[in-house]
């Protein structure tokens, strides 16, 4: 029972250890959604409230949260930022003793030669005899001086910056789900400009029939009418084609395999940009998730230089044991305690370079945060510019859709007339169809170009309540 005491004094030595030890950290960005893992079938996930003869309708909110439900890529992001924050736990698993036990039996013989300053011979004997061993060792580290400390504020750098790459895995999913569902908008719309174009061939191709057979036109004006029509059936046969392309890259953006018939809800964005070029540089410095990450490396890099340079210093430990062995039973006890100092002497210069590698590290890290500053500036520049043409390019197309629709207008009753030839009716339906072809491409390339100019703002999802902002731009 002497050794009591000891153990008690030890086990409120760690109790202190623990309680000035450095708390968990804060919890992952991703702790409230319901990330899907494994790879099953997910052909049920794609839920519409509208049907229409097309299938179910998928909005461009459903198809966000299905994304943010089923996407592997944030499964695979939520599990890293589950991983570093176990690395605290890690690290701070130093501050808390060691209990480690051992038993053992043997069968041994007792035999004694000859020893350095005990010359004697003593007679050899075959007889072996039991011997019971079991004993109890706590180690508990009293001084590091910083080693500890600096790999706890390491790992908690690490977890906060896997928190930031999983906040950044976030933006790039919705930024892909966004533009996979404007292109499968724009296939859709271009799937019915090619039936009103047809509908307007036909049209076209009766009429010329009719003409011929009443023999107020040639055989020309039908057969060009012919090769119109084959034309377009060709260009929907296209875009069909084009549409179930683009529609299998929104369901791999969603992050499902299978899904029941849809179509996608009409949804385009307000045509007005309300940030100035330095506001979109400020905003993208502030938010961009990347930028941040690269911050917490630099802080955890700092923490490693300082975790090199105290490996200079000593280490203090308290060691107890508490042992019990005879070759009888009941066995005998026996108890130590001793307090050690390990001072590195020399280890062929390991810590002298391991300090030097890791400030070259933290130079490295912080040249590659300022390169990601200047792509971050390059690339919200750049969307903005991207997004102020195509906004150009819709209220051009919408002017030239008009214009089209009238000169149409015009050309068909020349034609009616017979002040008009079948080329201008011909004409004027391609340019109608070109014009509303170009007002589609417009408005998705102006939908994509917000899309991306919000995900290189870093502002296409709002961490702060962990939902989709509202609006256009927040």
């Amino acid at each position: 029972m002497k050794v009591l005491p000891f153990i008690l004094v030890l086990l409120v030595n760690a109790l202190f250890f623990m309680i000035l030890s450095p708390g968990t950290a804060n919890p992952d960005p991703l702790s409230t959604q319901s990330v899907s893992s494994g790879s099953g079938d997910r052909s049920n996930q794609i839920v519409g409230k509208g049907e229409t003869s097309g299938g179910y309708v998928l909005t461009l909110p459903n198809a966000l949260s299905i994304a943010l439900r089923s996407q592997p890529q944030l499964g695979a992001a939520k599990a890293g930022v589950t991983s570093a924050k176990a690395g605290i736990g890690i690290a701070q698993s130093q501050y808390y003793p060691t209990l480690a036990g051992s038993s053992a039996y043997t069968r041994e013989t007792g035999n004694f030669g000859p020893q350095p300053g005990f010359p004697f011979t003593i007679p050899e004997s075959p007889v072996s005899y039991d011997f019971y061993q079991a004993s109890l060792t706590l180690t508990q580290t009293l001084f590091a001086f910083g080693r500890r400390s600096s790999q706890v504020a390491q790992n908690r750098a690490l977890y906060k910056a896997s928190h930031q790459g999983a906040a950044k895995t976030v933006t790039d999913v919705i930024f892909g789900v966004e533009k996979a569902y404007f292109s499968v908008l724009k296939d859709q719309e271009l799937l019915e400009v090619d039936r009103l174009t047809l509908a307007d061939y036909r049209l076209q191709l009766r009429v010329a029939q009719a003409r011929y057979n009443d023999g107020v036109a040639n055989a020309y004006d039908v057969l060009n009418a012919r090769v119109n029509l084959s034309n377009m059936v060709l260009t929907q046969v296209q875009d069909k084609n084009q549409f179930h392309v683009d529609e299998l890259a929104l369901n791999r953006a969603m992050g499902v395999i299978g899904h029941s018939p849809y179509r996608v809800a009409p949804y385009h964005p307000q045509l007005s940009i309300p940030y100035t070029p330095e506001q979109v540089v400020a905003i993208a410095i502030s938010h961009r998730p990347d930028l941040k990450q690269l911050d917490q490396q630099t802080i955890a890099q700092k923490q490693a230089v300082r975790f090199n340079q105290a490996q200079f210093m000593p280490t203090v430990q308290t060691v107890g044991a508490y042992s019990l062995d005879s070759e009888f039973f009941p066995l005998v006890y026996n108890w130590s305690i001793a307090t050690t100092v390990t001072i590195p002497i020399f280890n062929g210069f390991l810590n002298v370079q391991q300090v030097r590698q890791s400030r070259a590290q933290l130079k490295q890290v912080r040249f590659q945060r300022e390169d990601l500053r200047q792509g971050v500036i390059q690339s919200v520049l750049s969307d903005l510019y991207t997004l102020k043409t195509a906004e150009q390019k819709i209220r051009d197309a919408q002017t030239l859709v008009e214009q089209a629709m009238q000169n149409l207008d015009l050309s068909e009753t020349q034609f009616r007339v017979g002040t008009g030839t079948t080329v201008a009716v011909t004409q004027t339906e391609r340019d109608l169809a070109k014009a509303r072809s170009d007002l589609v491409q417009a408005q998705a390339d102006f939908a994509i170009s917000l899309a991306q100019l919000k995900r290189d703002m870093g502002i296409n999802y709002d961490f702060d309540h962990n939902s989709l902002p509202t609006g256009g731009l927040p």
